[in-house]
Formats: structure tokens, sequence, C-alpha cells
């Protein structure tokens, strides 16, 4: 009886480890796709004047956070057809990328699991 109960335990836990593990990846792909659309559409509505490349990330920043990720594990960066997103029309490229870390792990052991990434086209300042 206290062998079957030792195995159990034993087998059980680094199971429950994979599935927490697997979920938390999942949980990044969804973060990393939402921080992007959000990026996306941000420069898309905003004007060519108001494009800030610190607001855009605090935009993405916060859907990664709505998915339990901090801001400094998402990276972002916006690249337009015409350098600066000035002129009407142009297309902005957003490609975002976050990192996915070993759950549970102490601040001073990070250990990465997945670096997830995903990208966006929209068209900038629409009507700039």
């Amino acid at each position: 009886m206290v062998e079957f109960i030792g195995l159990g335990l034993l087998l059980l836990i680094p199971v429950i480890y994979l599935v927490v593990t697997v979920a938390r990846v999942q949980a990044g792909s969804f973060a990393v796709v939402a921080a992007a659309e959000q990026a996306g559409q941000a420069i898309s509505v905003l004007e060519a004047k108001d494009l800030d490349r610190t607001g855009i990330h605090d935009v993405a920043a916060v859907a990664a956070q709505d998915h339990g990720f901090a801001p400094q594990d998402l990276m972002v960066t916006v690249d337009c057809s015409d350098g600066a997103c000035a002129s009407p029309g142009a297309v902005a490229r957003v490609h975002a990328s976050i990192r996915v870390d070993l759950p549970g792990m102490p601040g001073f052991a990070t250990a990465t699991v997945a670096n997830l990434s995903a990208d966006v086209s929209v068209i900038a300042g629409r009507y700039s």
C-alpha cells in the first residue's frame, strides 16, 4: 500500500508539472498574438503625429499582462514602409515576441521554455 502511494506521487508530480508548463506555453502564445494585434490596432487608429514607440509597447504590454506575463518579457518592434509611419497608407509591420520561463522557478534561476513570436501588418494612419 505504501509503495503504491509513493509510486503514484512519484509519477503524478512530474505529470502535473508538465501540464502546468504546457498551459503556460499556451498562455504565452495567446499573449503574444494579442499583444501584436493590439499594437497593430493602435498604430492603425493613431495619427502619425501621435505615434510613439513607447506607447505602442505599453498597449502591447497590457495585452500580455492580461495573460499573466510581465511587460519586461515582451519585446515589440515596429517597421514602417515609409520609415516613420508618417504618411497615410504606410504599411506598418509589428513584430512581438515573448519569453516563457519554467513555472515555479525562483527569480535567480530562470530557464526559458519557449520564445514565441507573432507578426501583424496594418495600414498605419489611414485617416491622418
